[in-house]
């Protein structure tokens, strides 16, 4: 089976990849995942490999059940799943990405809850859920390696589109490339502001109403936040496209 080649997405998830690399996001593991925009059923993801190193020529389609629907004998994330159960768990998810930032972290350990506190964090919600594969799996090696697993995970999300994993990670989705990435990189810097500030004593969250009424990226902001992005990109201007 030989699924079309959408290349301006492969270009955007590429792109994509390497922002969040440059901005600090992501380091040698985590990986996006988009879906295609002619068969929902269909999402791309690359094979494994340093997301730094990364061209459309290592990005392979993969079914809902995280299967590769191309013949491969290269090397596969074993967490791909959690894209799979993303896009079969939510429509409105365009984008995946999986990561594990050092400034969120901390707030993986459940010591203390992720909160927003700025109108760039309001997106997140009131708290960030967190994800505990204990409570579902007993033990495990920490990492999300089948649908079942997936699955509880993607049900973890709130309408804010970011979960954190119990010593594990961060997973975030998106309506596309640029809503995923804004997203990724204001949780960095939320979770940023948040250790800062509790060294300066309490901290005052949004309120459920400042959530509402900012708690939407608006689409310019998110269009100028890759524009941004994608101009501090070093090297081949080839990876300077954003969404058409």
């Amino acid at each position: 089976m030989t699924i079309p080649r959408p290349q301006a997405l492969l270009d955007q998830l590429v792109t994509a990849t390497r922002i969040l690399v440059h901005e600090g996001v992501m380091d040698v593991f985590g990986h996006v995942a988009l879906r295609d925009p002619s068969d929902p059923g269909v999402f791309w993801l690359a094979r494994a490999g340093a997301p730094a190193r990364l061209t459309a020529g290592d990005l392979l389609p993969f079914d809902l059940d995280g299967a590769p629907l191309e013949p491969t004998d290269a090397a596969l994330f074993s967490e791909r799943f959690i894209h799979a159960a993303v896009f079969r768990a939510d429509a409105t998810a365009q984008a995946s990405v999986h990561h594990h930032a050092a400034a969120l972290m901390p707030y993986c350990m459940g010591g203390r809850p992720l909160v927003a506190l700025s109108q760039t964090g309001a997106w997140m919600g009131a708290e960030v859920p967190l994800w505990d594969s204990r409570a579902s799996f007993g033990d495990t090696n920490m990492l999300v390696t089948d649908m079942a697993q997936a699955t509880d995970l993607a049900a973890a999300l709130t309408p804010g589109r970011i979960v954190l994993m119990r010593g594990h990670g961060v997973l975030v989705t998106g309506t596309g490339p640029e809503d995923v990435v804004f997203r990724c990189i204001h949780a960095c810097r939320e979770a940023e502001t948040l250790t800062a500030a509790l060294t300066l004593g309490p901290v005052t969250p949004l309120s459920e109403g400042e959530i509402a009424l900012a708690g939407t990226p608006a689409p310019a902001a998110v269009r100028r936040g890759w524009d941004h992005w994608t101009a501090r990109l070093p090297g081949d201007t080839t990876y300077r496209k954003g969404a058409q």
